[in-house]
């Protein structure tokens, strides 16, 4: 019985890890093996995790009652909130390719922010192009002179203000064009 239930828990978090979408690789083991084929333990098995140190981590070992190793270190703490509104550049101008603008943006997060290069080519979803601002600030307001990198010319850029990292807040300017 007590393999059974060990292979419907292996089971289970494998079921909850495909679901999350994300890798994980879980090792259970009783601290004494022969006492484990007599008797189940009392305070719960020992989970050992490896693999990304998000939510499927925390799923996978929630799942089997045991806390996710490390749970209190502080990585799993609630993502920025507020906001980020990007003010500039202006619509309606364009860019060449190799050619410096000015983004400017609130920030409400608290947290750095990167800039990012995205284009639309119009077949499937835009795509990020380059990071043309690393931790370019964490005030209420910023401004930054970005220098877009040589890039074929186009009708669908634009520009992304996100918190450095995660990109968990962000927004982005209006669409503009990058000429030769």
């Amino acid at each position: 019985m007590c393999r059974a239930t060990s292979m419907a828990t292996n089971l289970a978090v494998a079921v909850a890890t495909t679901a999350v979408g994300c890798m994980l690789v879980i090792s259970l083991a009783p601290s004494h093996p022969e006492a484990a084929k007599s008797r189940p333990r009392e305070d719960g098995a020992v989970a050992a995790v490896s693999g990304h140190a998000g939510s499927a981590a925390r799923a996978a070992t929630s799942a089997l009652g045991a806390p996710a190793a490390g749970a209190d270190d502080g990585r799993y703490l609630s993502p920025p909130t507020g906001r980020i509104v990007v003010t500039a550049p202006a619509p309606g101008v364009d860019y060449k390719a190799n050619g410096s603008t000015s983004v400017a943006w609130t920030n409400t997060t608290g947290e750095q922010v990167d800039i990012w290069l995205w284009a639309d080519n119009g077949h499937g979803p835009a795509e990020r192009v380059s990071v043309v601002a690393p931790r370019a600030g964490a005030g209420r307001h910023g401004e930054a002179l970005v220098t877009l990198p040589n890039v074929p010319p186009g009708p669908r850029y634009f520009l992304e203000v996100a918190t450095a990292g995660d990109g968990a807040v962000r927004g982005v300017s209006h669409p503009f064009a990058v000429t030769a």
